[in-house]
């Protein structure tokens, strides 16, 4: 009897003694250092590299965005219908040419600038430019003058860019949203326009 006691005894201290399996495991709830945890077998720093990226490429979108509805930035007005074939007649050679051949001419997005010179009655000559189009070359004087730029941006989407004006003259304004005024009086004045979105042609 004593020998089956102390068996017993012995045996109920080794289940005391014993280490669960889990011990030195972390459990949910506990703290631990994240600078030492993995998740899916990934170490922590690459997720940290692919959080970043995420969060560069958010903010990149968030200031185009921003920079397309910007109020600061001038907008070139849009074209209507009517006044198309007068529009076309101030393109450069090349884009009436283009413009010309659709019978519908929607499928040459264009936007129109009104240039004056008020108080300048002798005006100058000048010719504007975007990154993708150079006019002609234009007198323009203290008489409002209407002159067509195509599209220098998807029309789908619209956008931003550069509207430059090349020549001499002094108190030119280019009747933007808001009216701008733009003196190359060294050669060259550049300003940045927003383009609107252009619906698509219907079939």
């Amino acid at each position: 009897m004593a020998r089956s006691r102390g068996r017993f005894v012995r045996q109920f201290l080794a289940i005391l003694t014993m280490k669960p399996r889990d011990e030195g495991k972390e459990r949910p709830g506990r703290h631990f250092d994240a600078s030492t945890a993995q998740s899916g077998g990934k170490p922590l720093p690459v997720l940290a590299v692919l959080l970043t990226g995420t969060v560069m490429l958010g903010a990149a979108g968030g200031w185009l965005v921003g920079l397309r509805s910007d109020p600061s930035v001038p907008t070139v007005a849009t074209i209507s219908q009517e006044d198309l074939p007068a529009a076309i007649a101030t393109l450069a050679p090349g884009a009436q040419q283009t413009a010309r051949s659709d019978p519908r001419e929607c499928r040459f997005p264009m936007g129109f600038i009104t240039v004056v010179t008020p108080g300048n009655p002798a005006g100058g000559t000048v010719s504007f430019r975007t990154s993708k189009y150079q006019s002609p070359p234009f007198h323009v004087t203290d008489k409002p003058q209407k002159i067509a730029i195509p599209l220098p941006v998807p029309p789908e989407t619209g956008g931003v860019d550069l509207l430059s004006v090349d020549g001499n003259v002094t108190g030119l304004l280019v009747s933007l949203s808001p009216t701008v005024r733009m003196e190359p009086i060294n050669g060259v004045a550049t300003v940045k326009v927003r383009w609107l979105p252009r619906p698509p042609c219907r079939a």
